[in-house]
């Protein structure tokens, strides 16, 4: 698993991504849900989805009254894969703070938004983006 953490100083909004998420990284997510504020249905729902370890799977939440969010895209099947998962969490993420800070969705502010998102989480995903790199990553773990 790999963490990392970026600020979208135009919001306020703190972001926290795991990456390559397997079973083993369970407790240490859902503390970090907690902490967030995720309770009932919510946190059951991301403790069946994440103790199963199953592959090709995220989520994402987030506290808007503090700005925070969490996301978890878990190990992908191929780099493909991986590039539908982080558009498929991003695009959540990305909506959560349209809503909260009132942006169009279909606006210019909104699409530079996602951009700014993409190229922050770019730094760690492009790990995962070709099926190369992917091989040497797992190899080494």
């Amino acid at each position: 698993m790999i963490r990392q953490v970026f600020d979208i100083p135009k919001y306020g909004w703190t972001v926290t991504v795991y990456y390559a998420v397997t079973g083993y990284d369970v407790r240490r997510i859902m503390r970090e849900l907690e902490r967030l504020g995720c309770g009932g249905n919510d946190l059951h729902r991301a403790y069946a989805n994440l103790s199963k370890g199953v592959i090709n799977t995220g989520l994402t939440y987030s506290n808007v009254e503090e700005r925070e969010t969490l996301v978890v895209i878990s190990r992908t099947s191929s780099a493909a894969q991986f590039q539908n998962s982080l558009d498929h969490e991003k695009g959540h993420l990305c909506r959560h703070i349209s809503q909260a800070m009132h942006i169009d969705p279909y606006g210019e502010e909104a699409e530079y938004l996602a951009g700014y998102v993409g190229q922050r989480m770019f730094e760690v995903a492009r790990m995962f983006l070709c099926d190369t790199c992917r091989r040497n990553l797992f190899n080494k773990t």
